[in-house]
């Protein structure tokens, strides 16, 4: 599978486009720089669109979705939820968790991660899993928006994330760690949110987390 990452947006963001090497079918997640760089980045990939995938409603990770758009035709729009459905005037596909949807040869499953936001998803394409803002490299999201929930975030975290396997590597959504990618056993070993064995432990780890103020998302 093909993998491109672009790092720009408001805040270290990245966005992802990825595609079928036999098919040359791409797919974008997260439009969070400019529309020219992702087009740029996908024809030198030479990658023809299909899917514009959105991994949470926070605007930094769908700010450039409505001017990719307009310059793409026959692309589906794929979110959870409804929540920006009306951008442009794609197609749009709410997925539900555990969805698939093929891009050329690629399967492409939607794990719904709520926590940092509530319509968070993770992707799961091949051997990568494409975490948006639910995990980065070292951490995991902050639950600082008024829909966040620091519970429902360790849940998606134990139940779901980490019962992938962890030969996966992860994409997070912004390039806030020591490396800009690193497998989920990598993760398991080094990231102290992984760690916590309990609701009260993860807590703990997140108090401590924001009273450092390490990084901000």
């Amino acid at each position: 599978m093909i993998i491109q990452s672009i790092e720009g947006g408001y805040d270290k963001n990245f966005a992802y486009v990825i595609g079928c090497e036999k098919s040359r079918t791409g797919a974008v997640i997260d439009a969070a720089v400019g529309a020219e760089t992702i087009l740029k980045t996908a024809d030198q990939a030479n990658l023809k669109l299909k899917y514009l995938i959105i991994t949470h409603s926070h605007h930094d990770h769908y700010a450039w979705a409505e001017a990719l758009l307009k310059k793409l035709r026959g692309v589906t729009l794929i979110t959870y939820g409804e929540n920006i459905r009306d951008i442009g005037e794609s197609k749009h596909l709410s997925v539900e968790d555990g969805d698939t949807v093929y891009m050329g040869g690629v399967e492409l499953t939607f794990h719904h991660t709520p926590g940092h936001y509530p319509d968070c998803i993770c992707i799961q394409a091949e051997d990568a899993l494409f975490t948006g803002d639910t995990l980065f490299i070292g951490r995991t999201g902050r639950v600082k928006s008024p829909k966040s929930n620091l519970e429902d975030l360790y849940t998606s975290l134990k139940d779901k994330v980490l019962t992938l396997p962890g030969e996966l590597t992860v994409y997070p959504g912004h390039n806030y760690g020591p490396q800009p990618y690193r497998t989920l056993q990598e993760e398991k070993a080094q990231n102290r949110f992984l760690q916590a064995e309990s609701l009260k432990e993860f807590t703990a780890v997140m108090d401590d987390f924001e009273r450092t103020k390490q990084t901000v998302s």
